[in-house]
């Protein structure tokens, strides 16, 4: 039997409907659409209650939209000097006290541009994160960004696998995959099991601006130039496409209705899937 044959879940990760998006349409589109998870950032969480929504009534929202949660995008985790905009500069203790409170199911982590600690000391503080947001349910993904420190999956996966927390995994996005280092023997030594979430978009064969311009300028799946099928075939082969789901960061998705977009993209990682699903 196919991994893929297993049940699957998925997540819709904001970005696909714009990271502004009002957070109701997004919970929407999400719950219309036959998603489990949606993606919401700190950032959505500390709006939310400025507006007079706390985060546990976040939560209870969209819990009963049939949605679990998963807190997407924290850089502060380790030494070092925070990064200052809002959308990012929240405290470990600020993020894993809404982590509680929402709950979230999962915590995305990334790494900042730059990074001069020593190899060990970013495992270990990864771990310690793994094991504080453990009181919390939560489980911590560590994902590479092409234009980060942490920028491809082998120091991704050796962060993760130094760190040896049971609740500590990794997020393999296939736009920073391809766009980075795409490097399969390093994914054919991953324990399947490791990988948490798979985000999935196609890219162009040449980049929109600089690499963190193009980032913002994503393709639906089959729509680019990227060996999606393989890749998906690579990840299948180790178990780990247990959790997906679209995240096609681009103007042209934006500018649709919500539900339309989470529809469409949903169908397109649904028809790069297919194949192996009828294994």
């Amino acid at each position: 039997m196919s991994h893929a044959q297993q049940e699957r879940d998925w997540v819709l990760w904001s970005g696909t409907l714009g990271l502004d998006s009002p957070l109701e349409r997004r919970i929407n589109a999400a719950a219309a659409n036959g998603f489990q998870r949606l993606s919401i950032s700190p950032l959505d969480v500390a709006l939310a209650q400025e507006a007079g929504t706390s985060p546990r009534e976040l939560g209870r929202r969209l819990r009963d939209a049939g949605l679990g949660v998963v807190l997407d995008g924290f850089m502060n985790w380790y030494e070092g000097e925070p990064v200052p905009a809002r959308s990012v500069a929240f405290t470990t203790d600020e993020v894993l006290g809404m982590c509680e409170a929402l709950p979230a199911e999962a915590l995305t982590v990334f790494s900042r541009p730059t990074c001069d600690l020593p190899f060990d000391d970013v495992a270990a503080a990864f771990g310690r994160l793994c094991d504080r947001a453990a009181g919390a349910g939560t489980r911590v993904q560590l994902e590479f960004l092409a234009m980060m420190a942490i920028h491809d999956l082998p120091g991704a996966a050796a962060v993760v696998l130094a760190a040896d927390r049971a609740n500590g995994g990794l997020v393999l996005d296939t736009w920073h995959f391809f766009r980075g280092n795409p490097d399969y023997e390093t994914l054919e030594t991953v324990p399947g099991e490791r990988i948490f979430a798979v985000q999935v978009s196609d890219g162009g064969s040449d980049l929109r601006g600089d690499i963190a311009q193009d980032t913002f300028h994503r393709l639906l799946p089959g729509d680019g130039c990227f060996d999606l099928a393989r890749l998906v075939r690579a990840l299948d082969r180790i178990g780990a496409l247990n959790s997906v789901g679209p995240e096609v960061i681009s103007p042209a998705m934006t500018a649709m209705a919500p539900t339309e977009a989470a529809r469409l993209a949903r169908s397109r990682v649904q028809a790069l899937l297919s194949p192996i699903s009828a294994q």
